[in-house]
């Protein structure tokens, strides 16, 4: 019989911390988390939950596994990978963002709207839109999987090297770095496709996104 201690749920402040125990496989840990979550439907139900899971370094399919698996049990309010640290430790400093490498991400489901703020010191994936007064702050990069028209300042942390991806890219105001771009003035007919915002040669560019590009 499997050991349910291959994942440990703890309650925080702000939501739930996940740590998961790196002598498991990815198996183990779905079915051990699935478990767990139904066998805690009651205490789920109800209000939006944030989700901080740490200990074992997952790879970008074992992340999306999960996000698919607790998305169908739990109405979710974020998602963090905080990897590489137990449960029961403190935040530690995070390394500097370095371009689009992979690091820490904060997954946050639903609309912002104005007056929200979703500030984080890795990257933010917004799983819907930005309204118009709604502001997305990351010391890493933005990706927003739906319109985003409201502000957004990718690698606040000075670096030059981070990007903002949407499906729609209607900012309000959009800065990368230590670069700042506000859109032109008059009506602007919008691309059907989705746009990558990168900073090039000291000026913020915006091109449509092609996965087989590279940069």
């Amino acid at each position: 019989m499997m050991n349910h201690d291959a994942v440990v749920f703890k309650g925080v402040r702000n939501g739930i911390k996940i740590y998961i125990d790196s002598d498991y496989s990815s198996e183990d840990i779905l079915d051990t988390l699935k478990r767990k979550i139904e066998a805690g439907k009651r205490f789920f139900q109800g209000s939006e939950i944030n989700l901080t899971f740490t200990g074992k370094k997952l790879t970008a399919g074992e992340q999306q596994a999960i996000i698919e698996l607790v998305s169908r049990e739990i109405n979710i309010g974020s998602i963090t990978f905080d990897i590489g640290k137990t449960v029961y430790s403190d935040p530690e400093p995070v390394e500097f963002f370095d371009g689009i490498e992979e690091g820490i991400t904060r997954f946050v489901r639903g609309t912002i709207r104005s007056g929200q703020l979703v500030s984080y010191r890795g990257n933010v994936v917004i799983i819907g839109d930005v309204n118009p007064g709604g502001e997305i702050i990351a010391e890493g990069n933005i990706v927003v999987m739906g319109t985003l028209r409201g502000m957004a300042h990718a690698g606040a942390g000075g670096n030059n090297k981070a990007v903002v991806v949407a499906f729609s890219l209607q900012p309000t105001q959009l800065r990368i770095g230590t670069v700042i771009a506000r859109p032109p003035e008059g009506e602007v007919v919008k691309a059907l496709y989705p746009e990558i915002a990168y900073v090039r040669d000291g000026n913020l560019v915006i091109e449509p996104y092609l996965p087989n590009k590279g940069r």
